[in-house]
């Protein structure tokens, strides 16, 4: 995001949230609005993180958009149907974070909406029994654009290019953070508390190899920023931790376009989103598909039917190097974690209409072969013959004929690729209690240390679409909300 200026690093504030993306930006401009001195700190040149390289769904219930089309909803239903991505794993993972987040993503979404974010919806993903999936209007560039503007607004001190090393304690509280802006380091008090902001560790060797299986921790992270340095740091101080082994992934991905997709080259106006917003939620969904294509070719994954259907995964050196029972785990231990899908013209014409697609929004549009062959053609390559195939992608004859050996793919053929192996995000995090207050491993708040976000996910796994950014933003809220009340409390006690 531009337009951060980078101000004196102040000696002390009320609050030090540490990290710049959704979560962050929402916990700071919450505690700000309640009247409190918050400085921010982010690592990297620009404020956004994982957030604003998200689809930027927002799952949510009880919200003005179900009331208007008359969709009944609850908290119980969504904590429910949350569970119903996966009952075995997710059934008692964080449930007070899990209820805490329901009960207040409807009121963290229209808070988003005061501050300018457009949104259109509600969509339907299964297993949510109503619609709840509310799209960011026009991307999820949106939400580091306003939240950063009503930081501004709000008086908060946003500092870029400062990286927090670690926490200061005195007498057992989080009194403050080290800091380090161009080769000097700075102790910054917070007198009410430090918020951990700092995102997921999927970029972190280190933590991965730790905590995940072999495949998880060799797959490209999609935000190479994600070190989970406040992951280590706040473990260093005592802080417990929840599913640090858990995750949902790794998945395949095609390469982001050279020049982005449509909806990322829209300008973020606010006057503009808005308008965008009207039109979205006024027009028949039929309408709104090629304008989602768009999205899909670009973000989304293709799916393993590709592969059920007999589809084969080659890496680049052409060799097929398993069964694609579990492709994004087997690319992921390739060189590179990068390879290509190669599938036949009988494959290619299945995967051109219903029931088959390669990727899907869900409740909005689906994108076929014919999708990606117009839309993304540095992706689909056609080949008459195997010759034709290995040449193409410079490819050892030899050793393509090998791998289609066995399969009943047959000419012409079609590739599509490079394709990769990518973590979207872990889910380990700090353990939390209904507070949002950092527990230490037997369950005891560590005083003046809160975490948002993907590191405050406190045990809680996020499946399925709209999760993660609606905890993000909710758990942001709320933060500078419970850091307020804090502070009210900290005054009585002086």
């Amino acid at each position: 995001m531009s337009g951060v200026s980078s101000p004196l690093i102040p000696e002390s504030v009320d609050v030090v949230v540490v990290g710049g993306g959704g979560s962050g930006l929402s916990a700071a401009v919450s505690a700000a609005k309640k009247g409190l001195k918050v400085a921010l700190f982010e690592r990297n040149a620009e404020v956004g993180g994982t957030t604003i390289m998200s689809v930027g769904s927002f799952t949510a219930a009880g919200t003005t958009f179900q009331k208007r089309k008359k969709i009944a909803d609850s908290v119980d239903w969504m904590m429910e149907d949350m569970w119903k991505f996966d009952e075995e794993l997710l059934t008692n993972d964080a449930p007070h974070l899990r209820r805490l987040y329901a009960t207040h993503s409807a009121r963290a979404l229209h808070w988003l909406q005061g501050l300018g974010v457009a949104f259109a919806g509600p969509y339907p993903e299964a297993p949510h029994r109503v619609p709840r999936m509310h799209n960011v209007i026009p991307n999820s560039k949106t939400y580091g654009v306003r939240l950063l503007e009503a930081a501004k607004r709000a008086g908060v001190t946003v500092i870029t290019g400062a990286a927090v090393d670690d926490l200061t304690v005195d007498d057992g509280r989080v009194s403050g953070v080290q800091v380090t802006r161009g080769g000097k380091t700075s102790t910054v008090a917070a007198r009410v508390g430090v918020v951990l902001a700092s995102g997921d560790f999927s970029a972190s060797r280190a933590l991965r190899d730790a905590n995940l299986s072999v495949e998880a921790a060799t797959a490209l992270p999609i935000n190479q920023d994600a070190l989970g340095l406040g992951h280590e740091f706040a473990i260093k101080h005592g802080a417990g931790t929840k599913n640090m082994d858990m995750l949902f992934g790794p998945q395949l991905r095609f390469p982001v376009p050279e020049k982005g997709g449509f909806l990322d080259r829209l300008p973020t106006w606010k006057w503009l989103c808005q308008i965008e917003a009207f039109i979205v939620g006024n027009v028949p969904t039929w309408m709104l598909k090629p304008v989602v294509k768009s999205l899909l070719v670009a973000w989304m994954s293709p799916t393993d039917d590709l592969f059920r259907s007999g589809g084969i995964l080659v890496n680049f050196r052409g060799e097929r190097f398993g069964q694609e029972e579990k492709p994004a785990s087997e690319l992921a231990m390739q060189e590179g974690s990068t390879g290509f899908i190669v599938i036949d013209e009988s494959i290619a014409k299945k995967f051109n209409g219903d029931p088959h697609y390669i990727s899907t929004a869900p409740g909005i549009a689906f994108a076929y072969f014919s999708d990606y062959k117009r839309g993304r053609p540095d992706l689909v390559r056609e080949h008459s013959s195997v010759e034709e195939l290995a040449q193409s992608l410079h490819l050892p004859l030899d050793t393509v004929k090998a791998s289609l050996e066995g399969t009943n793919l047959k000419a012409p053929f079609v590739t599509l690729g490079p394709v990769l192996s990518m973590l979207t995000v872990t889910e380990g995090a700090l353990s939390l209690d209904e507070n949002l207050n950092v527990t230490d491993a037997s369950g005891q708040p560590i005083p003046g240390l809160y975490a948002v976000g993907a590191i405050g996910q406190g045990g809680m796994l996020l499946k399925g679409h709209g999760h993660h950014i609606g905890w993000a933003m909710t758990s942001g809220l709320l933060a500078g909300e419970k850091l307020a009340e804090e502070a009210n409390t900290l005054r009585v006690k002086k």
